[in-house]
């Protein structure tokens, strides 16, 4: 009985024209932007120094020219059109000559760095490391005398933010976050439809009883969820990362979202209200998926909306070959997120229906 009512839903899906059209064009469409993105990574960042001292220390010349990522520009004026005009650098600074003796002395100094547009601002951040490879560079007693203490990084786990990822690599857990979400949108959909023509409840009154129509709706959510997102790890390439443990994750997270349709649906007196619920919800959801394309947008406030454990699970599975140790704690609050919204939700439905 369950595979009859989900074949007859999975039918009714796709004779809505909208639904059918919006599902296969998405999936183009988010498969063209997945492979149009920019697959190589940025592991380094220019910077662009001159020095108004023409006599300045040769040593510290020499230095300078040394490090790939530094480049001497012979006048100021270079430099700053270095910083306009080209995407090679991102920060500039001209050290003085009286800057560069003070220093030298021991004293305290001023620099001015120059920015190149649209810099982010947490790319800022690594003006102090600058400063501090030319105070070492110009004067490394001086630097050994005022700092001391040498700083050592451990990073426990996978460094989420010291490995360098493509813009692909970051856009694709967003992405499958996104197809499932509006892909169930369309069971919450179809069950206000089926309560708005008196179906559900025609469907209760014979030997059909609740759980077994429940569970149908379920295993059609699952179907409409699932369906895309494992296309698009197959097409992508990703499903050999690690086959069990991303399906494992993308079933897991389904459920939640599942059980967000039965609530929405619940809640819901026609489609126009299905589409402005589901649409808050949407937008709720995805918003810890974009932090990870956007790290500065991170917030602590995140991990209160279940999707965060969802989002991140495929992020360590997909760009970090992160092992069932390394995501168990996102697997088990979404086997236990999942399971909750489906009770909640389906509970709330049970009551209109």
């Amino acid at each position: 009985m369950i595979g009859t009512l989900v074949a007859k839903d999975v039918k009714l899906f796709f004779r809505n024209r909208f639904f059918a059209t919006v599902t296969g064009l998405a999936l183009v469409l988010y498969l063209a932007i997945y492979f149009l993105l920019p697959l190589q990574t940025e592991n380094s960042v220019g910077v662009a120094i001159h020095l108004e001292d023409p006599a300045a220390s040769p040593e510290f010349r020499q230095r300078l020219a040394e490090e790939e990522d530094f480049t001497l520009f012979p006048s100021k004026d270079e430099m700053l059109a270095a910083l306009e005009d080209t995407d090679d650098y991102f920060v500039g600074m001209s050290v003085p000559a009286a800057a560069a003796q003070a220093v030298a002395r021991g004293e305290s100094t001023t620099l001015q760095a120059f920015y190149a547009p649209d810099v982010p601002a947490e790319a800022k951040q690594v003006f102090h490391e600058l400063l501090v490879f030319i105070a070492n560079a110009v004067n490394p007693d001086l630097l050994a005398r005022l700092a001391p203490i040498e700083e050592t990084e451990f990073v426990l786990g996978h460094d989420l933010l010291g490995q360098p990822l493509s813009v692909r690599d970051r856009f694709l857990p967003l992405l499958l976050l996104a197809m499932v979400m509006t892909e169930v949108l369309g069971l919450g959909t179809l069950i206000v439809r089926e309560i708005e023509t008196g179906t559900a409840r025609a469907l209760l009154t014979g030997p059909l009883r609740l759980p077994t129509f429940l569970a149908a709706k379920i295993v059609t959510g699952l179907v409409l969820a699932m369906g895309q997102v494992v296309i698009v790890v197959l097409v992508t390439g990703k499903i050999v990362v690690s086959p069990l443990l991303l399906l494992t994750t993308l079933f897991l997270g389904s459920l939640l979202i599942v059980g967000m349709a039965f609530f929405i649906a619940a809640i819901s007196r026609n489609n126009t209200s299905v589409l402005a619920w589901g649409t808050l919800t949407l937008i709720l959801f995805l918003i810890p998926a974009l932090s990870i394309m956007l790290p500065g947008l991170a917030s602590g406030w995140m991990e209160l909306v279940p999707s965060h454990y969802f989002a991140d699970a495929l992020h360590r599975v997909l760009n970090f070959q992160a092992g069932w140790a390394d995501v168990a704690r996102d697997l088990s609050l979404l086997a236990a997120a999942g399971p909750a919204a489906l009770v909640i939700g389906g509970a709330v439905l049970r009551r209109r229906l």
